[in-house]
Parts: structure tokens; C-alpha cells; sequence
């Protein structure tokens, strides 16, 4: 069933049957096997993993879970917005702004979109060297190793990258919430947009992955015409 954990499930004669089932961070599993004195019944408990099915990207492994089948909203002018930056961006982080555009993952990430009106991540990228103070102890990009904003949300806390002379894909994720503490994830920015709205499991289980609804990604671009 896969999993981390667990117990052998296999018997001499191996397993006749097994069923599954998914609950919160844990396989649950029920099933026989063949030993040399019978069919056995067995019980199975396993803590689950997170792993990334080979060949998906975030981006698409985030239309899945949200359900989206509409095209690709944006063609952003990547070249002039790192310009504008002064720095490349996470090329995941790139697909799911083109895949998506601008709007909010269940209503509780918001996505700074290059260009977007009052979610422009240009903008707010620009702005942070204003209210350094907020950012302490880290300083703002471009300074070495510096913050730079990706993500908002109404729950009072806030997403960026950690930035530095590593390829940007490489860059960990920053949560810095309304009391000032942080909060690092050794991930890119499309792994912990998916491990924020589907793993439970510490140091990720935010809000959204506890609900038992459907996760979604609310648009706030108007519809081509």
C-alpha cells in the first residue's frame, strides 16, 4: 500500500487480499494472507508518504487537486519581471502562475501574479525594502539572503522564498505569521502549495488539508470575451 511503518503483511504462500483506505496521515489496510496453516487475517497500519508521481509536475499535480480543466491563464513576461526583480524566479513557481494566474488555493493562499492588479508581485517585491522592520530577523531581496513575497493570505500569515545565490529552484519556503515567528520549508514553492492543501501530516497540516471538501482555486481574472 505504500507508506513509512507498518507491519509484514506477506505470509508463506503470500497475500490473498488486501483492501485499503486512506485516512488523515495513515494507510489503514485489511486483508489475508496464506501461511502454512491457513488463511490468516491481518490488520495493517501505515504512516503515509509523500511522494511525487514520476513525469508530474507541481503545476499539474495542483490541477489535479484542485480539479481545474480550464486552459492556461497568463503568458507573463518572465524576462521583464525577474528583470524588474533583479533576480530569476523558482521555475515552479513560474508554471503554476502561467497555469493559474492570479486568485487563491481554497481561499487561503492568495498568489502575488507579476502584473495583477493589487496582487502584482512586482509591486509587493519592490515595496518590502519599506517595512524591513517587519522582516526581521531576515533581511529583504535583494540583500544577501534575502525575503522575497510570493503568497498572502486573510489568515494572517505570509509566503516567500529565501533567496540566495543557489539556483532558485533550490530556495527554501518562509511562513512568517502575525506574531512575527517564521516557519521554514526545505520545499519549492509548488511542493508546499500542494503539501499546504493535502498533507496533513506536521510540519505542513495548514487549515485547508483537515477539511473533508474539495479543494479548489478561486480565480480573480475575468474571462476572455
Amino acid at each position: 500500500m505504500g507508506g513509512e511503518g507498518g507491519l509484514p503483511i506477506g505470509g508463506e504462500g503470500g497475500l490473498l487480499e488486501l483492501r485499503g483506505w486512506v485516512l488523515a496521515e495513515h494507510w489503514f489496510g485489511y486483508g489475508v494472507t496464506a501461511t502454512a496453516d491457513g488463511p490468516r487475517r491481518v490488520a495493517v497500519l501505515a504512516r503515509r508518504a509523500f511522494t511525487r508521481p514520476p513525469g508530474l509536475g507541481w503545476a499539474e499535480l495542483l490541477r489535479e487537486a484542485t480539479g481545474r480543466t480550464e486552459p492556461d491563464r497568463r503568458a507573463v513576461d518572465w524576462a521583464a519581471t525577474e528583470a524588474a526583480l533583479g533576480t530569476a524566479l523558482p521555475g515552479d513557481y513560474k508554471d503554476i502562475v502561467d497555469a493559474f494566474g492570479a486568485g487563491s488555493f481554497d481561499e487561503y493562499l492568495d498568489l502575488l501574479v507579476p502584473g495583477a492588479l493589487g496582487t502584482d508581485l512586482v509591486s509587493w517585491g519592490q515595496d518590502m525594502a519599506r517595512y524591513a522592520d517587519l522582516y526581521r530577523p531576515y533581511p529583504v531581496h535583494p540583500a544577501l539572503g534575502g525575503v522575497l513575497i510570493w503568497g498572502t493570505s486573510e489568515q494572517e500569515l505570509t509566503f516567500h522564498c529565501l533567496t540566495g545565490p543557489a539556483d532558485p529552484d533550490d530556495w527554501p519556503v518562509l511562513v512568517q505569521y502575525l506574531d512575527g515567528d517564521w516557519q521554514r520549508f526545505d520545499c519549492g514553492t509548488g511542493q508546499f502549495v500542494l503539501r499546504l492543501l493535502t498533507d496533513r501530516t506536521p510540519p505542513y497540516a495548514f487549515p485547508p488539508s483537515a477539511g473533508p471538501f474539495p479543494h479548489w482555486f478561486a480565480s480573480w481574472e475575468l474571462p476572455e470575451r
